[in-house]
């Protein structure tokens, strides 16, 4: 199954900043939107980074404070990892363990469209449980 079919969940979006915000521009966002990432670019097309709430607990940790002054390119991920809408649900997963990651970019046609979490994929993995275990009672009940 590609990601494609994780896109359609209407809990699946795309929170985007410009690097050149403020920091706290980006932290009322993410409380706001009470999510713990937020793509970041300048054009919609292109993606410059990422912005997690770890990032920020890092920040804090280093420097004990965020100033006015601070923007989200001095605290964002510069090199980010991402999969292609038309890739396996499988390989989105495998990059997040291999990487220690919870927020992964999905690009169509290069493109961001996405911004998918662990919990997308937790979400989805249930209700893929869901179903089977639906049909294996149908099939159980219909056999007896």
């Amino acid at each position: 199954m590609t990601i494609k079919k994780l896109l359609k969940d209407p809990k699946v979006s795309l929170r985007t900043i410009a690097p050149t915000a403020p920091i706290a521009a980006a932290i009322t966002m993410l409380a706001a939107d009470d999510t713990s990432a937020l793509l970041v670019t300048n054009d919609n097309q292109t993606i410059d980074g990422i912005l997690s709430s770890s990032d920020i607990v890092k920040y804090l940790d280093d420097h004990k404070q965020v100033s006015d002054e601070v923007l989200v390119l001095d605290v964002m991920t510069k090199d980010v990892i991402t999969c292609d809408a038309n890739d396996p649900v499988q390989r989105l997963e495998l990059l997040m363990t291999q990487n220690n990651v919870r927020h992964i970019p999905i690009t169509d046609a290069g493109a961001p469209v996405a911004l998918i979490s662990i919990i997308d994929v937790t979400r989805h993995r249930l209700s893929m449980a869901e179903g089977e275990m639906s049909q294996m009672r149908d099939f159980v009940s219909g056999a007896s």
